[in-house]
């Protein structure tokens, strides 16, 4: 019996690639991590920039708090099983009316590994909308593989600029629009993207990226946080959670496993196009 997703739900997402919304955090919730997030961001300068994007979880216990949330993994458990990693995770902000976009790309051509079966989900903090750029989905793309380009540009967010250069029918492409405390889930193979922030109002959300304990690596040992359930397999080394917030231990192990996996995914050979 499903934890949190409705048989429908599921059977949406193995099909078609996706589902959303999915109700995950309550208001009381999302006020507090707002307030948590705004301090983030104040203690960072002002916006969040390189590498204090990724993986925060490593060293804000709140962030922690996101990622492990029990209905997040909940809806998870529903899609890729009881035994769950947190491979990597990044913040996505759009501030308003900017240009900056995500090209239309499928997660596991850069994630060097040994099996598509992984997700993603999009936790919301601000609404997310089709005039502020929210992600879009092309349903059933996520049977195989696809080839890409790197376009790096200022405005891409994805650092290498992966782009799918498959004729793709962007007519089809749907819009998942989150309210806060919403979350979509795509499959990690399914081309998604985003547009520009048209609107007066940030865009802002946590990318999560999840995978089954099986999967393993095609490229050099890295790690990853088991999340729920237990680890039989040992691919990863696995990542602590946070005692407290900046710990100094937890800051310099982020730094440590930011820049491994940095240069993992700036170096990773693309999954090949079936």
């Amino acid at each position: 019996m499903p934890r949190l997703l409705s048989d429908a739900s599921i059977r949406q997402f193995h099909d078609h690639g996706y589902v959303a919304p999915v109700p995950v955090l309550s208001p009381d919730e999302v006020a507090r991590f707002r307030k948590e997030f705004e301090a983030f961001e104040a203690r960072e300068g002002g916006k969040l920039a390189g590498g204090v994007r990724n993986k925060s979880h490593l060293f804000l216990t709140w962030v922690h708090e996101i990622a492990t949330h029990p209905k997040v993994l909940d809806a998870v458990e529903d899609l890729i099983g009881p035994n769950i990693l947190l491979y990597h995770a990044q913040w996505f902000i759009k501030e308003p009316n900017t240009t900056q976009f995500v090209s239309f790309h499928q997660d596991s051509a850069y994630w060097s590994l040994s099996q598509a079966q992984g997700l993603s989900t999009w936790v919301a903090l601000e609404p997310a909308t089709v005039e502020n750029g929210c992600m879009q989905v092309i349903p059933d793309t996520h049977h195989s593989a696809m080839a890409h380009a790197e376009r790096i540009s200022p405005e891409n967010m994805l650092w290498r600029g992966q782009t799918v250069t498959e004729m793709l029918d962007a007519s089809k492409a749907v819009p998942m629009p989150l309210r806060p405390g919403e979350m979509s889930i795509h499959h990690a193979r399914i081309v998604h993207g985003s547009g520009p922030n048209k609107s007066n109002t940030r865009r802002i959300g946590y990318s999560l990226r999840y995978i089954p304990t099986h999967i393993s690596r095609t490229g050099p040992r890295d790690s990853a946080m088991l999340v729920r359930g237990v680890d039989a397999y040992g691919h990863f080394d696995l990542e602590p959670a946070p005692k407290a917030d900046y710990e100094p231990a937890a800051v310099a192990l982020h730094a440590d496993i930011n820049r491994r996996f940095m240069e993992h995914y700036t170096t990773a050979t693309p999954e090949r196009a079936a």
